[in-house]
């Protein structure tokens, strides 16, 4: 609760101190490995967030939240697609009803190649999403579903989900997004 109640504060360096003073307290205990990630994350220090999601990992290997970040964590900087892949998986399995485990499951699905794999989860993801009762959308989820529309050569339903993350902020891809329904709207070359 004091994690909480610093990061509530903005005071991110306490709260990053008092992760390290639990994890010393009681090495076993995940939650702290987990809040210390997700700061770590957070403040885009993503390879200390990698390697604490490993250590919770080791000590709790079916941890659906620490499997699910370290997944998207991995993905997004191109690191082994297939352990991010089985990552996803785990995370997936342990929180069937989160649209950000089917968003993480769908991503790593796109890394793989397998498109069609990819959109059946992102639409899942989306629904999910939009029946939440929070005010607060996941732009990623948009994005990446009209990016796996766009590779199975769906133009108008990748432009819709493109359009649907643009009215999301904050949205980390509002600019690429931009770029990418510019090329959607060009006529095709002959």
């Amino acid at each position: 609760m004091l994690i909480q109640t610093q990061l509530a504060a903005g005071s991110t360096d306490q709260a990053a101190a008092t992760c390290q003073r639990a994890i010393e307290q009681n090495p076993h205990d995940v939650r702290p490995l987990l809040f210390l990630a997700q700061l770590q994350e957070s403040q885009g220090d993503w390879k200390n967030a990698e390697q604490t999601y490993h250590k919770l990992l080791q000590l709790q290997p079916d941890n659906a939240m620490a499997a699910n970040n370290l997944a998207y964590l991995m993905l997004e900087h191109g690191l082994n697609t297939d352990v991010a892949l089985s990552l996803a998986q785990t995370g997936r399995r342990g929180m069937p009803d989160e649209p950000s485990a089917a968003d993480t499951l769908g991503w790593a699905y796109y890394h793989k190649g397998t498109y069609q794999s990819a959109v059946d989860l992102l639409e899942e993801a989306a629904k999910e999403d939009a029946a939440k009762q929070s005010p607060k959308k996941n732009a990623n989820i948009y994005y990446h579903l009209g990016l796996s529309y766009e590779k199975l050569g769906d133009k108008a339903r990748a432009k819709a989900e493109f359009e649907r993350a643009l009215q999301i902020t904050p949205n980390p891809h509002a600019s690429e997004i931009k770029l990418l329904l510019a090329e959607l709207a060009r006529p095709p070359q002959p």
